[in-house]
């Protein structure tokens, strides 16, 4: 009797460790995904991953994709975003999500693509700082405009050929 009873505690610890894996993994790829709308993520609860769906709020989610400035500045620093293919070729790696839904995300950001703009020596298009920081180009077209009101970054062309440069 005793045998059967560790097995039944076993068997609920270990399915218990397994559905917080699988949440968090959930959790992070939905934080590596911000593009996801949330009709796509009501689709998920649907199916499969309905009860999965139930225990994440967005609390969880924000939590799971925020970060300090000092967090981003230094990853920018450590690591370039471009792999180098066995060819030598050069493929740009999939952008880092970054989280710019909260004042203090887009702080942290925006002090980022400062950073990045700042220590360019010549004037910088957008898409490199997407590069450098991550995040998609609507992320880096809204900070680089909140810059430009503070006066911390100027700009030159238009379009496709805008530059960036620091004050």
């Amino acid at each position: 009797m005793c045998y059967s009873r560790g097995v039944s505690t076993f068997e609920r610890e270990f399915n218990s460790a397994v559905e917080a894996v699988e949440r968090d993994v959930f959790i992070n790829l939905v934080c590596e995904n911000p593009q996801l709308t949330l009709a796509e993520l009501t689709r998920l609860g649907k199916g499969k991953f309905a009860g999965l769906l139930g225990t994440v709020c967005v609390g969880d989610i924000i939590e799971a994709g925020g970060s300090s400035t000092s967090d981003i500045i230094a990853d920018v620093k450590a690591k370039p975003n471009n792999k180098a293919k066995p060819n030598g070729k050069t493929k740009q790696a999939k952008s880092k999500a970054v989280n710019t839904r909260t004042p203090e995300g887009r702080r942290a950001y925006d002090a980022a693509v400062l950073a990045i703009v700042e220590a360019a020596d010549h004037p910088i298009k957008a898409p490199e700082i997407t590069t450098k920081v991550g995040g998609t180009a609507l992320q880096v077209r809204k900070a680089l405009a909140r810059l430009i009101e503070l006066n911390q970054v100027t700009w030159e062309g238009k379009a496709r050929g805008m530059r960036y440069s620091g004050v």
